[in-house]
């Protein structure tokens, strides 16, 4: 599809931390690369805020930033921008009549939506919209500091019914939509992501700020009122062991001249705790990973919350989070599972809650390690792409948002598999490559290992079974060895030498330099097949990966990999056990051309 994704405000090339910079910035970045990655075509509109800014941007392979010329160039407050949106959307419409219409506009904020539905209606394209934050709410806790315009909470219910389909953030957020008066059959749930490859449980801590020694909590976010950093800084009082570090807002050269740096400072000298609040300002993203590694709880306990991206980046890094139940967090923190949530603005459950986990470091580590496996499995950003190309296609295709009902987890895991297939699809080379490179090794005397762990173990099982065994058609054995299936050999290499060496000792006892050792994960990140592939390496094995979705460690380390892009650990490995089928039926073509199908042993036909 050719996709057209509008987010006035919030560009995806814009910096974090900054006041009307924040979680949309990811989320349009991220979804329009998920969605480029599936095979779409993806503009995404935003207003030009600077004169030197180019009108197309590339923000990554088949994804471009348009910036369209609506009011002065340069920055305005989100807030103002309502009286622009009509040119916008003008300027838009104009845009798809000399480029070519996309099949489908997805508009992101309530003044995308706007401007979705105003160019739309010009070029006949249909509208998905997706609100991040409702106006009805922010009224509701902000009262006489909310800026919006007057005219937003009916303007929004305008987009809300007009809209082809809408994709809600969190359930909490259809429910806001019901209280609005807005029928909810053409609504539907896709949760915000996370780079889940990027913030990752391994790796580095903090070089910018070391560790002094005690507990570290840790919040971040854009510093404005509403995140609650202040009920953080008021928590630090009575938890005096801990250190409190905050990452967000301007530059930390520019801290001193925001109000709400200014707020928390005096807010934490009066409470004599100035002495354990770091405030680190912007940070690149880069270095956020390592951050949240270095902490030992996460807070996120904002007045409100559409739905946040800080407690799903934590999660992947494998940290417990303290959050305030409402909005988002309702769905992004499992209560006593993954973090704890506790009343908005109530100091004393926020310090409870902490305590509990500071003081059962173990529990704690557990939450952890629960957080990380939930988001991969559910908010990994190629998770997130997938379920919003069904609604957009759906959408595009005129056959009407699927039904409001939860689909079954056949459906469901139905679009995650196809997804799977398609990427194995782009990798059709490697694929031939590897049964040609197979031919030549086997039949010249060299030998295939194989390993992997669970499920995964199960398929190099499979492997093996196929070449030693026949794929379709009889032919002669071929040596291959599964490394998980000798458990006299697991245990005792368990027992003396620990997790990591279970199948890198394997592979020094039985790999020859040129032997091929395949190595089966689906998250690319187990320690122990991550061994052996260093191990592989070392004694000159040619070392082929199979994993899910990379960039992973598994596939970087190894001479080649056969990367699924799928979204759930199940579809990984069926796509997997597709991509072991590929490569024996490519052997088998590779030793038909040679001849050497008949050659040596062949199996008898059973009587």
């Amino acid at each position: 599809m050719k996709i057209a994704m509008v987010s006035e405000h919030a560009s995806p090339l814009a910096a974090l931390g900054e006041a009307d910079a924040g979680g949309q910035n990811v989320h349009v970045a991220a979804l329009a690369l998920g969605l480029a990655r599936l095979g779409h075509e993806v503009d995404v509109y935003t207003r030009r805020d600077d004169p030197q800014l180019l009108e197309r941007v590339p923000l990554g392979p088949g994804a471009t930033v348009v910036h369209v010329p609506a009011g002065p160039p340069s920055h305005l407050p989100k807030d103002a921008l309502l009286p622009h949106m009509d040119a916008f959307a003008d300027w838009m419409a104009d845009d798809w009549a000399r480029t070519g219409d996309p099949q489908i506009v997805h508009g992101h904020f309530w003044m995308s939506g706007l401007a979705a539905l105003r160019a739309g209606r010009c070029r006949g394209v249909p509208v998905v919209q997706t609100f991040h934050a409702l106006g009805s709410v922010k009224r509701r806790h902000q009262r006489a500091a909310d800026t919006s315009p007057a005219e937003r909470l009916l303007l929004e219910h305008r987009v809300a019914t007009e809209a082809a389909a809408v994709v809600a953030t969190c359930s909490d957020e259809v429910d806001e939509l019901r209280r609005m008066g807005v029928p909810t059959h053409h609504v539907q749930v896709v949760p915000c992501g996370v780079d889940t490859s990027h913030f990752t449980p391994s790796g580095r801590r903090s070089d910018l700020l070391p560790r002094a020694g005690r507990p570290r909590l840790l919040a971040v976010g854009r510093l404005v009122e509403r995140k609650g950093f202040d009920l953080a800084v008021r928590a630090l009082a009575d938890l005096p062991d801990a250190e409190l570090v905050v990452v967000g807002g301007p530059p930390a050269d520019k801290l001193e001249a925001d109000p709400e740096a200014r707020r928390l400072r005096s807010l934490a000298a009066e409470l004599g705790v100035a002495d354990r609040l770091v405030l680190t300002g912007q940070l690149p993203h880069a270095e956020l990973p390592a951050l949240y590694r270095s902490a030992d709880v996460v807070l996120a306990v904002p007045w409100y919350e559409p739905f946040g991206i800080t407690p799903l980046e934590a999660a992947a890094c494998g940290r417990p989070v303290v959050g305030a139940a409402v909005g988002g967090l309702l769905d992004s923190v499992d209560d006593g599972v993954t973090g704890r949530l506790v009343p908005p603005r109530d100091v004393p459950a926020l310090v409870a809650a902490v305590r509990e986990l500071l003081d059962v470091p173990d529990e704690a580590a557990a939450m952890g390690r629960r957080a990380r496996a939930r988001a991969v499995e559910q908010f990994d950003w190629s998770v997130v792409a997938a379920r919003t190309e069904k609604v957009l296609d759906a959408i595009a295709r005129g056959t009407g948002i699927p039904s409001s009902r939860a689909p079954g987890w056949l459906e469901e895991h139905t679009l995650e598999v196809e997804a799977g297939i398609r990427s194995l699809l782009r990798q059709g080379e490697v694929v031939r490559a590897w049964g040609e490179r197979l031919a030549t090794t086997l039949v010249g005397g060299g030998r295939l290992l194989a390993a992997g762990n669970g499920g995964s173990a199960a398929e190099a099982q499979h492997l093996t079974a196929e070449l030693v065994g026949r794929w379709s058609t009889d032919r002669r054995p071929l040596s291959a060895i599964a490394l998980c299936a000798e458990t006299s050999s697991l245990t005792a290499i368990l027992n003396d030498y620990g997790p990591d060496e279970v199948f890198a000792r394997q592979v020094e006892a039985h790999g020859r330099a040129g032997d091929v050792l395949v190595l089966l994960s689906t998250s690319g990140t187990s320690s122990n097949v991550l061994h052996a592939a260093k191990r592989g390496l070392d004694a000159g094995l040619q070392v082929w990966a199979m994993t899910g979705p990379g960039p992973n460690p598994l596939a970087g380390l190894a001479d080649e990999a056969l990367v699924v892009d799928a979204p759930s650990t199940a579809a990984v490995q069926e796509v997997q056990l597709v991509a072991i089928h590929a490569v024996c039926a490519a052997l088998d073509a590779a030793l038909e051309r040679r001849g050497l199908m008949q050659s040596g042993p062949v199996c008898r036909q059973a009587s």
